[in-house]
């Protein structure tokens, strides 16, 4: 009598249910997959800028007796006057990542800051780094009455936001009459920065 061992059986029918399977479905083995993967991002523009040298102070003096007037300003010069020299103006930064717009205004004129017979209440816009200023509508390196309209003087347009092209010098220059008002006096700058 012929003896059948099941279990040896069964793992025959399998070996052939396999092969038949892979034959009739005609699956090729390559060794090979592929699939995508995606990669998202938003980059936003950031708009700012900051006064790196943000205060002045001339300190304490007057006008030379017999002159009419006294010339201080931020390149050092002080002329029929006693003031301290001071050599540091502003300084404007664009920290953002686009070119901006800048604007310049003083919160007085000469007459409100100073008083007095003609005073001079000036300001010159200087490229702390070359090409930051990329077009001034206010001639660079002249000086300007200061404005206190509005939002002030287009200074540039545009102006740089790069590492090495993005901060302005704004030297101020005061005529001080020998009629001055007497005491401390203060000023505030506003610089604007608007995206172009």
């Amino acid at each position: 009598m012929l003896k059948i061992n099941l279990l040896n059986l069964t793992g025959y029918l399998a070996a052939i249910v396999i092969i038949i399977s892979l034959v009739s479905f005609g699956i090729q083995l390559t060794g090979k997959a592929t699939d995508d993967a995606v990669v998202n991002i938003t980059i936003l523009q950031t708009v700012s800028i900051n006064f790196t040298i943000d205060n002045i102070d001339f300190g304490s003096g007057s006008v030379n007796l017999g002159s009419d007037s006294a010339t201080i300003d931020t390149l050092g010069n002080v002329v029929d006057g006693n003031w301290t020299p001071v050599t540091q103006g502003f300084q404007v930064e664009n920290i953002g990542s686009i070119n901006l717009t800048l604007n310049l205004k003083s919160g007085k004129n000469a007459a409100t800051f100073l008083g007095g017979t003609g005073p001079g209440y000036q300001y010159k816009i200087t490229d702390n780094e070359a090409g930051s200023c990329i077009q001034a509508d206010v001639p660079l390196d002249t000086w300007k009455e200061v404005n206190t309209t509005g939002d002030g003087d287009l200074i540039c347009n545009p102006f740089g936001f790069l590492e090495d092209a993005n901060s302005v010098n704004i030297n101020l220059r005061l005529i001080i009459p020998s009629d001055a008002r007497i005491g401390s006096q203060l000023d505030t700058f506003t610089a604007t920065g608007t995206s172009t």
